[in-house]
């Protein structure tokens, strides 16, 4: 049974070999003597196919993961999907009261066309927020110039609410560069006022615009301001503001903390954590810790060609209950 057993190892390790020889290009100078040298002790010590079971269980284990690892990195840099990215947080922009309600969202960019300066690319996500879903389905072009240090973007979006079925369309502008970064968005309601469990709600057309200004801090890290306004064709609106910083602290993990604050309403502290991976050969450079020296020189960011488009996927809304018109997402 042993035997039999040992073939079977042995086998195994013949047909993985080749991936590991090729992996590993000191392999005969380090790991063939370490795995000689520990079958001859086990044989010295009269437990010599027990040794060689071992050495064989390693070698096909390593050469195994060699090969997933290689298939892995093969597929990723080859793919056409460039960013997935995940967040979850608080928000209380457009709820009733002033508790903060998680926000949980997922997205992903894939890659349309891309050559020395031009990015076609495709951005789909889903957002979660006080019990609603939103699906989410853009289309964007980004423009590099030669020395990569700044990229213009615009986008189109459409945003579509499960369960209630509001519909919204969206277009964005932007201007990229490693010192600061210039967002702008608009939103069109597409629905009419539609009667979800008992309440009537109408989508609101809006718009928003961010600043961000880069610091040398982290892996990456910046002070932003974002406003915006929402409305619709009877005269109410709402208004807010959102200032706050970001940080990313680990290799894709982010945390940022900002002041949300609604017109005639005290301004509230919330947090999130953002968890993002670069996909594609062309889109993963090596994270480095910044040095926190400031400089006013314009820095490579083609990267950033590949990030998702900052926008609001959730569709505002105004809503009816009892009698008094409130907002909410």
């Amino acid at each position: 049974m042993i035997i039999k057993k040992l073939s079977k190892i042995l086998f195994t390790s013949v047909l993985v070999f080749p991936v590991a020889l090729n992996a590993e290009e000191n392999f005969f100078k380090e790991k063939l003597p370490s795995m000689l040298k520990n079958i001859g002790n086990g044989f010295e010590n009269g437990e010599g196919k027990e040794a060689i079971e071992a050495e064989a269980k390693d070698a096909s284990l390593k050469a195994a993961n060699d090969a997933i690892d290689s298939t892995e990195e093969n597929i990723l840099a080859n793919s056409n999907f460039t960013y997935f990215d995940f967040n979850i947080g608080t928000d209380v922009l457009g709820l009733d009261g002033t508790d903060s309600e998680v926000k949980t969202e997922a997205m992903t960019v894939y890659r349309i066309y891309e050559d020395d300066n031009l990015f076609l690319f495709n951005q789909t996500s889903a957002v979660g927020f006080d019990s609603r879903t939103t699906l989410n389905l853009g289309f964007g072009a980004r423009h590099i110039n030669d020395a990569e240090t700044v990229i213009v973007g615009a986008s189109a979006f459409y945003d579509y609410e499960l369960d209630s079925e509001h519909k919204r369309t969206g277009l964005g502008v932007e201007l990229l560069t490693s010192l600061l970064e210039l967002r702008a968005n608009k939103y069109s309601a597409e629905s009419g006022t539609i009667t979800y469990e008992g309440i009537n709600e109408t989508p609101l057309n809006g718009h928003d615009i961010k600043l961000t200004a880069n610091m040398p801090y982290f892996y990456s890290s910046n002070l932003f301001f974002e406003q915006s306004q929402f409305e619709d064709n009877l005269g109410y609106s709402i208004k807010a503001d959102e200032w706050g910083i970001g940080a990313e602290i680990l290799p894709n993990l982010t945390l940022q903390v900002s002041q949300q604050k609604k017109e005639g309403s005290s301004a509230e502290t919330v947090a999130s954590i953002n968890y993002s991976i670069a996909l594609g050969s062309r889109s993963t450079p090596e994270k480095k810790m910044q040095d926190g020296v400031w400089t006013t020189k314009l820095k490579p960011i083609r990267e950033k060609l590949y990030k998702p488009v900052q926008r609001e996927n959730r569709i505002m809304k105004k809503a009816i209950k009892l009698g008094v018109t409130v907002s909410g997402y």
